[in-house]
């Protein structure tokens, strides 16, 4: 979970070159050029500097001398997903591998539009607004197509399928959780970490623009925003109960201030390092992709579920409470949302 100032459809200028162009130089090499379409390693996901965006940046520079937007590779992004999760609600051999391929091609494209935008220099909120609702689709269709596999393997005794059914909606939830913290907490890290680079808004902020908007086409104003705003908002309500000490205000943050790069930095570096590397939603869609290849799909969830569960409210929440308590405590912020240290 990540439209720029034109609608769907409409194809945004090229750059050319400039400061606001960050694609290769002639003479770059594929590495050199790859780097400098990612966001701050800080918070990229493994699984996504190693496996999705190298194949993105690859299509990225396929893309750059098209008229082929970043806003549209998103859709395509979706067009993707949803195939993948129809797949599985598919009966025809090799459903599974057809439908996991087709959840990693998502994948590449969700990274695409956003290194296509960079190396354009034509990142917007806009864009990074489509983006979210994407992953959101996404995500709802690949676990939704996964949650019908996996149940329809225990049809023999209805308590044993309630019982999954169970199993799946509590995975398909928590799962939802984890990618909500890890974004609230990549924000919260970029927001104070790095001077000019600002990551997501918050529920306010949003809410303004959307207020704000003029004209726009019925998709954007009739489906994407709610959804969006929907997200948005269920992430702000969420973050409140995990982690009380923290703010889901970013635009209360004020600007840049080295003093609080480092204590944040010194507080929650750690534990952004986990956030990344286990509860992306890169790491969500590739683990889905993979296991539904191999149909295995009953061995990731038990993984999700305990697991990643156990990782998430056994150690990462007080962990990342204290953090935030101490952090927020000695950079001496008073934010409406966050507890009193």
């Amino acid at each position: 979970m990540t439209m720029g100032s034109v609608e769907i459809g409409e194809e945004h200028p090229l750059a050319v070159g400039g400061v606001d162009s960050v694609a290769e130089a002639p003479s770059e090499g594929f590495w050199a050029g790859y780097w400098k379409t990612l966001k701050p390693l800080a918070v990229e996901e493994p699984v996504d500097v190693w496996i999705h965006r190298p194949l993105a940046y690859v299509l990225a520079k396929a893309l750059y001398p098209t008229p082929v937007s970043p806003n549209l590779v998103t859709m395509i992004s979706i067009v993707f997903g949803v195939l993948g999760a129809s797949c599985f609600l598919a009966d025809f051999r090799h459903h599974m591998l057809l439908g996991g391929l087709a959840i990693f091609v998502s994948a590449i494209f969700d990274c695409a539009d956003g290194q296509l935008a960079r190396m354009r220099g034509t990142s917007s909120a806009f864009g990074r607004m489509l983006d979210g609702v994407a992953d959101l689709v996404v995500s709802v269709a690949a676990v939704g197509g996964g949650i019908y596999v996996i149940a329809s393997r225990f049809q023999g005794s209805t308590p044993v399928l309630v019982a999954v059914l169970a199993l799946c909606v509590a995975t398909a939830v928590t799962g939802s959780f984890h990618t909500g913290m890890y974004d609230q907490y990549k924000n919260v890290y970029l927001r104070f970490t790095n001077a000019g680079f600002k990551e997501g808004e918050d529920y306010e902020t949003a809410r303004e623009r959307y207020e704000s908007r003029s004209g726009g086409s019925f998709l954007v104003n009739a489906i994407a925003w709610p959804i969006y705003l929907f997200y948005v908002r269920s992430q702000t309500n969420y973050v409140h109960r995990f982690d009380p000490h923290t703010s889901a205000r970013f635009a209360l943050f004020g600007p840049y201030d080295p003093r609080h790069a480092e204590i944040y930095e010194r507080h929650a570096g750690g534990l952004m390092r986990l956030w990344r590397s286990w509860f992306g939603f890169g790491s969500l869609v590739f683990g889905i992709a993979l296991f539904s290849a191999i149909d295995l799909l009953e061995v990731y969830m038990v993984f999700r579920l305990v697991a990643l569960n156990a990782v998430f409210y056994g150690y990462m929440r007080p962990r990342q409470r204290a953090a935030s308590r101490a952090a927020f405590a000695e950079m001496g912020l008073s934010l409406p949302d966050c507890a009193k240290a």
